[in-house]
């Protein structure tokens, strides 16, 4: 399916499952992509790399607590090989779920096109690599692009240049670059401010410890939700900080298809849930003394209460200063044959 018929196929918006590369063993991974499918994610992801063609050694990552790691190493590390993508394929294939992944070099390109990838995500680090980026949508993929730490016109460049390959079928992602990152640098007002400049759907990469900025960016309209996942996060597992575990997760799945479902159409009509209300909770216009026959009615003789069995409140006007047409006790329901109106 393509990603674009997949993303209409769902209860907006799609939700992805990043569970990374080979963080932990084929097993943990496995159930990662089971527990996904499980909680409602709509995709898993991964991400295909060398550590000889992403990474330089001697080069250095400092996470936010200060601690530091050769590049090199980390992604030697935690490579998925061409059979752990078989395995992987094999098991999403079981369990009835698609799966796509980020890669980083014209090499990983060739080893995911042997899976025929229903789209291509690309991280926010390749985001200005043009040449890589020009390459990916030569194979007509949809390709979904993160937009971390960079400038609109850097995303500007980008695009113009993937536009002249003749690719069109692009979803941006609004993204902050920390691990975790705080909400109060979440910016979420970006999503329209992608989507104004650019005219490409949006969605969102969270990085957030919590479900509360997928489902602001869900009712913002972001077609995509992108959650990092774990299976428990005494695994302390890479990136494990800005991940939500199986039972986070389902709620991450739920407020957000809930906000999906609030939303709705933006069409006012009476529910059928609200019928019963409209007769109870409504009110009528009633006697509130004997009236007798001929008499002008005064706003002294009527009161307003429920249910809203008669005339209704917007009534009143004209039957203040209308004549009883006949006799009217006290506490009748009033309807329109108990009155004349003068000329």
């Amino acid at each position: 399916m393509n990603l674009f018929k997949k993303i209409q196929s769902e209860t907006n918006p799609l939700i992805i499952s990043e569970i990374g590369a080979k963080y932990a063993s084929m097993e943990i991974l496995k159930e990662m992509v089971s527990k996904s499918k499980e909680v409602g994610a709509g995709l898993v992801k991964f991400q295909t790399y060398s550590a000889k063609t992403i990474s330089t050694p001697g080069s250095f990552f400092t996470f936010e607590d200060g601690s530091k790691v050769s590049q090199y190493d980390f992604f030697s590390k935690y490579e998925l090989s061409y059979d752990d993508h078989i395995e992987l394929d094999n098991h999403c294939k079981t369990l009835g779920i698609d799966w796509i992944s980020t890669p980083s070099h014209e090499q990983d390109l060739e080893l995911l096109e042997k899976f025929n990838p229903l789209a291509y995500k690309t991280g926010s680090d390749d985001l200005t690599n043009i040449p890589f980026l020009k390459n990916i949508a030569k194979l007509k993929r949809p390709m979904i692009i993160s937009t971390g730490m960079c400038h609109l016109s850097e995303i500007e460049k980008t695009l113009e240049a993937l536009y002249k390959t003749g690719l069109s079928e692009i979803v941006l992602l609004h993204c902050v670059v920390s691990y975790p990152s705080k909400p109060e640098d979440a910016n979420l007002r970006m999503i329209e401010t992608l989507r104004r400049a650019f005219g490409f759907p949006v969605g969102l990469s969270d990085h957030t410890q919590d479900e509360f900025t997928s489902i602001l960016a869900t009712q913002m309209g972001a077609v995509i939700i992108e959650k990092h996942f774990t299976l428990d996060h005494a695994l302390k597992l890479p990136d494990h900080q800005a991940s939500l575990d199986p039972v986070q997760f389902k709620i991450l799945v739920d407020r957000v298809r809930m906000v999906s479902r609030a939303m709705g159409t933006g069409i006012k009509t009476i529910l059928p849930t609200e019928e019963k209300w409209r007769t109870a909770a409504r009110k009528s216009i009633f006697a509130k003394r004997d009236i007798a026959l001929g008499k002008i009615i005064s706003e002294e003789d009527i009161e307003i209460r429920r249910p809203s069995d008669g005339l209704h409140p917007h009534y009143y006007d004209i039957i203040v200063g209308a004549e009883a047409s006949r006799k009217i006790e006290s506490g009748a329901l009033f309807d329109l044959s108990m009155v004349k109106f003068l000329q």
